[in-house]
Parts: C-alpha cells; sequence; structure tokens
C-alpha cells in the first residue's frame, strides 16, 4: 500500500532557538504589507496604512510608503521606523534603497536595545548595509525627560559590522552642564569588542600617591587580544601593566606582565608576571601556571586589596597528563617562589611528579579507588633533605544504602618507600634512614541512619529529620621517627575532618587509629519547597587507644598530632533560616581537655531586598603562644538604601587581640535613572604589618561606560552579598531584538 504524501515529514523537537551564525543569503526575499496595496511591483507600488516591508533582516514601516521598481527606492511618510542589526530609527520620514540599504531620515531618534542607549540626530545617512553616520548626534541611557547626563556630538559613525561607534567633537554633560570635551570618542554598541582607548582611572593610596591609568585595547582578533596600561604613580613613577589573552578550541591561556622601569622609592627596577595555560584534546591534557616578582615585597606595594597582599608562596606548575573513563596519567613540576618565611619553611619542590589514578564505581557493587605515585623533593635549606617517594595506595569498598540507611565498609592499603639523596640525612634534630619504608593496612565502617517525621517551623510545614552517623576507623600503630615530612601537615579538625581515618594529610604521616565518631544531625525541611530552614549537627571522635604518630616541629619541638585523651574536641555546627531573607549561622568547638571554647564563628546575614544586605560575624580562635593564630575578630559589612538613591556601603573587621584594624571599607553610592557615583575608602593592613589606604571614586553612564576606578570588586569580596545596582550589558542572541 502506497504511503500518504506527508508521511515522509518529520517533526524534531529543540529545547531552544538556535544561535548559530546564520548563513549568508544571496538574494533575500522582500515582503510588503499593509492595510491598503495599490500600484504594481513591477513599477510602482504604494502600501498605506500600517504599512511595512522586510528584507535581509531589515524593517521599514510606516503610515505610507512608496516603492519604485526603476530606482529600488522607498519613500516612507508618517511614523516612519527603519530597524536593523538591533538598532531603531524613528522619524516621521525617509527614503530608502532596499538593494544598497542606504538612504536618509532626518529629525531622527534612535535606539541601540543591546546598551540599553538612545538618542537623536539632525541628519541620519544610511551608507551601506554595515554604516551609518549621523550629524548633529546625541547620545544618552537615561529616560526621555531626564537630563541627567548625555553626550553631543557634531558626527556620529556607526559601524554595525563590528558593533562600534565612533563620534567627533563630542561633549560630555551632567545635569545640563557642559563637563568635559574631546575632538574624538568612541565607545560599542553591541556587545562585540573593539580597539581602542578604554576610560581612564584615577586612584590615590598610601604607597603608590595618586594612579592615573589609560588602558588601550586592541581586539586582535576574535580570540586574540592585548591591553596596556600605563599606571603613572606620583610616588613611584610609571609602570607598564601588559596582558595578552588567547582562546583556541584545545587551548587557551593569558600572559600579564607588569612592568616598572625605575621605581623611585626603591631606586631599582621592579616586575610581576603570570603566565596561564591550558591544553585539551581527546584524552590529553596539558598545562602550566607561572608566577614569579622581582622581589619580596612586589605584590604587597602593587596590589590594591588585603587578599593580594597576603600571598606570600607564587606557584609554578607544569603538568601534562592522558586519561580514559576509569584512569588518568599526570605527570608534573612543581616550583614556587617565597616572599616570607624562607630558608626551613618554604615548601618542597616537586621535580617531577608522577601520578597515576584508578577509578570504577561499580565493579559488581564494589568501588574501587587506586593511586600510584612517584615524586622527587628537593628543598633550598641545608636543614632539610631531598629525596625521593613512591606511593601506592588502593581501597575498595562496598557502600550499602536503603531509603533510610546506610552502610559502606572500606579497606585500604597504602605503601610508602623513601630514598634519601643525603648520605646522612637529617630532618631537625632526627636522624633518618636513608632508605625507610612503610606499609600501612587501614579499615573503616561508616553507617548511618535517617528517620523523619511531619511538623512545623515557625508556622511552615516541615519535615524534620533525626540523622544519626557512625564512623569507625583502624589503624595499627608503626614508628614513622626516621621517616622525612616532605609536604604532609596535621589536619585542622572540623566536621568534615572527624569522618577521615587519619588526622595527617600527605603521605608522610599516617596515624595510629582505633576509634570511633559518633555524629547527629537534625534538619528541618519546607514541605512544599524544601528549602532547608534548620540543620544542626554534633559530634565527637572517641578514641580506644592512645595516637602516638607524630609531626616534630623543628623549632619548638612540638609533637603535633599526638594525644592521649580519650576523646577529641565536641564540635557544633547551626545553620537557621528565620525567614528568605534572613539567615545564620555557626560553629563551635569545645576543648576537653583545656575545659573551655578553642574555636567559634558566629553570626547573621540579612537581604530583605536588591543591594539591601547586612552581615555581621564573629571570629575566635584561642591559640596560646601563637600570636597570628589567636583570633579574636568581629566582620561586620553593609550594602544599605540611605534615602531614596542613596546607599551606603562598608566593612569593619577589628582584631580585639592586636586592637586594630585589619580591613575598613566605607563610602556611599548614588544609583540614578542612569547612571551611579561611587565614593569609596579603604584601609587595610598588609601582610608587613603597614596600613595602605585608598581612595576610589566612580561615575558609570549606564550603558556607555564610566570615568574614574571602580571598587566593585573590592566591594563584592569585602560585603557578603553585595549587589550591582548599574545594568551590566549582557550577551545577545540573533533573536533577542527581532522586530
Amino acid at each position: 500500500m502506497a504511503q500518504p504524501a506527508f508521511a515522509a515529514l518529520q517533526l524534531h523537537s529543540a529545547s531552544e532557538l538556535d544561535e548559530s551564525p546564520a548563513g549568508v543569503v544571496e538574494n533575500p526575499s522582500t515582503y510588503a504589507r499593509a492595510n491598503d496595496v495599490t500600484g504594481s511591483p513591477q513599477d510602482v507600488l504604494h502600501l498605506i496604512g500600517n504599512a511595512e516591508i522586510r528584507r535581509g533582516g531589515a524593517t521599514l514601516k510606516g503610515d505610507r510608503l512608496t516603492y519604485t521598481q526603476e530606482t529600488d527606492e522607498v519613500v516612507a511618510r508618517g511614523g516612519v521606523l527603519l530597524s536593523k542589526n538591533g538598532a531603531t530609527f524613528t522619524g516621521q520620514e525617509a527614503n530608502y534603497r532596499i538593494d544598497a540599504q542606504s538612504g536618509s531620515m532626518p529629525d531622527a531618534d534612535y535606539t541601540f536595545e543591546a546598551r540599553g542607549l538612545r538618542g537623536c540626530a539632525k541628519q541620519v545617512e544610511f551608507i551601506d548595509g554595515s554604516h551609518i553616520s549621523m550629524a548633529d548626534a546625541l547620545i544618552t541611557s537615561c529616560p526621555k525627560g531626564s537630563k541627567s547626563w548625555w553626550v553631543s556630538l557634531d558626527q556620529l559613525d556607526l559601524d554595525q559590522g563590528d558593533s562600534s561607534a565612533l563620534g567627533r567633537w563630542a561633549s560630555l554633560y551632567l545635569g545640563g552642564v557642559p563637563v568635559f570635551g574631546f575632538p574624538w570618542f568612541d565607545f560599542p554598541i553591541g556587545q562585540e569588542r573593539k580597539s581602542g582607548f578604554l576610560t581612564p582611572s584615577m586612584t590615590m593610596s598610601t604607597s603608590k600617591g595618586l594612579q592615573i591609568s589609560v588602558p588601550y585595547y586592541w581586539n586582535i582578533a576574535p580570540n586574540y587580544d592585548y591591553t596596556l596600561v600605563p599606571d603613572i604613580m606620583t610616588k613611584r613613577g610609571l609602570m607598564l601593566e601588559n596582558e595578552f589573552r588567547y582562546l583556541q578550541p584545545n587551548y587557551s591561556g593569558k600572559i600579564n606582565y607588569n612592568w616598572m622601569p625605575r621605581d623611585r622609592d626603591r631606586d631599582e627596577s621592579r616586575y610581576g608576571l603570570h603566565f596561564e595555560h591550558r591544553y585539551s584534546r581527546g584524552g590529553f591534557y596539558a598545562g602550566v601556571n607561572y608566577n614569579r616578582v622581582s622581589d619580596d615585597n612586589f605584590i604587597d606595594d602593587f596590589s590594591g586589596t588585603i587578599r593580594e597582599s597576603s600571598e606570600k608562596v607564587l606557584n609554578q606548575d607544569a603538568w601534562m597528563g592522558y586519561g580514559q573513563d576509569f584512569w588518568n596519567f599526570n605527570a608534573r613540576v612543581t616550583k614556587n617562589q617565597t616572599l616570607e618565611n624562607k630558608g626551613y619553611w618554604e615548601p618542597y619542590s616537586r621535580v617531577p611528579q608522577f601520578t597515576f589514578n584508578t577509578y570504577k564505581g561499580d565493579l559488581y557493587g564494589i568501588e574501587y579507588t587506586g593511586k600510584i605515585e612517584a615524586t622527587r623533593f628537593t628543598h633550598p635549606s641545608k636543614q632539610r633533605p631531598d629525596g625521593d617517594r613512591f606511593v601506592i595506595d588502593q581501597a575498595v569498598s562496598y557502600p550499602l544504602r536503603g531509603s533510610w540507611w546506610f552502610l559502606e565498609p572500606k579497606a585500604r592499603w597504602i605503601g610508602t618507600w623513601y630514598n634519601m639523596r643525603d648520605s646522612h640525612p637529617v630532618m631537625g634534630t632526627t636522624p633518618l634512614d636513608s632508605s625507610p619504608s612503610r606499609t600501612l593496612p587501614i579499615f573503616s565502617i561508616d553507617s548511618g541512619l535517617i528517620f523523619d517525621r511531619e511538623t512545623s517551623w515557625l508556622g511552615h510545614n516541615a519535615e524534620q529529620t533525626l540523622e544519626p552517623r557512625l564512623f569507625y576507623s583502624y589503624i595499627p600503630y608503626r614508628d614513622q621517627s626516621r621517616m622525612p615530612v616532605f609536604d604532609t601537615t596535621v589536619s585542622d579538625l572540623n566536621i568534615a575532618q572527624l569522618f577521615q581515618e587519619s588526622v595527617f594529610s600527605g603521605y608522610d604521616r599516617i596515624s595510629e587509629a582505633n576509634q570511633l565518631t559518633a555524629a547527629l544531625t537534625s534538619r528541618y525541611l519546607d514541605s512544599a519547597s524544601g528549602i532547608e530552614w534548620f540543620r544542626g549537627t554534633i559530634g565527637q571522635r572517641f578514641y580506644f587507644s592512645d595516637q602516638r604518630v607524630a609531626l616534630q616541629d623543628f623549632y619548638t619541638g612540638a609533637r603535633g598530632g599526638v594525644r592521649t585523651d580519650s576523646h577529641s574536641d565536641l564540635l557544633g555546627s547551626v545553620g537557621v533560616r528565620f525567614t528568605k531573607s534572613l539567615t545564620a549561622d555557626g560553629t563551635i568547638q569545645y576543648s576537653s581537655s583545656d575545659k573551655r571554647i578553642s574555636r567559634a564563628y558566629a553570626g547573621f546575614r540579612w537581604n530583605p531586598r536588591p543591594s539591601s544586605t547586612l552581615s555581621l560575624y564573629y571570629r575566635y580562635n584561642y591559640a596560646p603562644g601563637d600570636y597570628y593564630n589567636n583570633i579574636k575578630q568581629v566582620d561586620f559589612g553593609v550594602q544599605w538604601p540611605l534615602t531614596g538613591n542613596f546607599y551606603a556601603v562598608g566593612r569593619w573587621n577589628y582584631s580585639f587581640r592586636g586592637s586594630h584594624i585589619i580591613e575598613a571599607l566605607g563610602g556611599v553610592e548614588y544609583h540614578g535613572d542612569c547612571w551611579t557615583l561611587r565614593t569609596v575608602l579603604q584601609r587595610y593592613v598588609t601582610s608587613t604589618d603597614k596600613y595602605d589606604n585608598t581612595f576610589f571614586i566612580q561615575l558609570e553612564l549606564n550603558g556607555l561606560g564610566s570615568i574614574g576606578t571602580s571598587p566593585v570588586s573590592e566591594l563584592r569580596s569585602g560585603i557578603p552579598g553585595y549587589q550591582n545596582a548599574s545594568p551590566v550589558p549582557s550577551a545577545t542572541g540573533r533573536y533577542e531584538y527581532y522586530d
């Protein structure tokens, strides 16, 4: 039997519109419509009433359109609108040639939807499909009737091919008052990058004085660009910041090189270098992360935040590897540049390190994890020996899970072998074996139950859970005192660490263990939405034998990790959501041996509406004799509306132990209908215990750019929940502004 003709037609679903670039159509069709159509398309065609002509992505509308075939010209009258490539022009009359995409429109208004810009011009000339020229033009992002800001130009030329605009003899008006003039002015009208000078910035700081930056951006290609930023600092001189970025299907990276030919404060040349490269194709991957500075104080002197200035170990890594579904091989070289605590305290270099990892998640119900590692460690200090380490780490577990329970027994075997490269290796005052080794079996069982019941939380229907969990681990004792310590530390005690077998991180020390962790968690979950209104956990580890494996400190002789107590500190954590905008959380650690709280963290955050946030947190750590880890701090952050469009922003991080400010940040923001003004003063202590003060002032003209230096990154990192109220242009698709 013959199939019907429509049987070959098949429909395929698509989750979204195709955003891939459209192909070039040589002779696109022309579509016309109106309430009344008279004449002939081969001669003269009259479209009257809601008239419209479309061709090749351009739309021309008007009360009356007259098309002449011989000249390919449309004469539009009354309520004229011409839309193409995200730009819309409106006026009362226009002449437009369809094939040439050229014409003119006097006394026109226009909008660039991608950046929210609009304006008007005495005369608009459509040169071709990509180029437009406007005479006696004005541009702004303010709504009609607002005179907050605008730029007037004698001439404005648009290139819709690269979404850029170039103006001549421009004047910036703020509140109707001219404040700045320039002979030429270019800016983007879309999301595409464009070569040219970026907005200059100006900052004042204690360490650098007045800093003026004039960035130049070079859009070399869609996947390559380069930015040059000359920084003039009144206290130090000229610094040249260079950034080159590249992107290819299989690799990407960037190079940052900041060079100061002569620092007047130190009378020497200084530099900072960052090189990052990543490659991936098939199962092969490789990469580089290299950082270096000319001197130990470079980051302190030229960083802009407390987080940058605290960086004291700069990584210099290179790696390559190959992987498949269940295994991967990796080769790595890891060095560093240490800026503080040099000598004995510098981290070891790995030159090189080879790692082979395997994993199988379900091998007849068994979960298998394997690792083989070979590393050569070198150190610049003669007080610490060099050596090679070979590790085999194999683990199998058999997870059993139900809807209200789980049980996971696990067995692990670790073998570690060393080859010390010194004839008589010594670490601190302890002589080491020339070829020590150690093998250890590790056994653990993780188990838990989940109970739930219907209840309520602050008027909301909720489900309460009760989740007890037990974790047992056993590791036999091995004497490791004559083995080196290359990269092992004592793990910080927290809720997650309670469920680890060893108290050490790394392979140089594996603790003795015969211990049981008991923890209890309770949660309140909203029955309708699943929102977690409350979560509380309490846990403690109980020891059935002493822990004798030590990580000895070279200078103090302290034996880290050793303990004889029968139980660990008591740990607790809680998180509460009182409303959708008010949350609180905290953790506490109670020392069983000292009979006191040894660590605490607590605070709240309130975010009732956009650009309104308030947070207050307290941090406490009891570490007698350790100045840097003996902490008693309060951290307050705020972004809050004062009156109308005025917002206060601030952060206050204060140490009660040292009776000094760690970081203080304060200022105001004004959010107008089309502009934002920010003034912020920042004061923070550097790693050399000196204060640096920085003053920011920025005028942001929505959709166009900004004047001054932006403090937004400092506000975001210092104030939890901070939001920039100024609209940021986002990437748009082919169908975003289709008319």
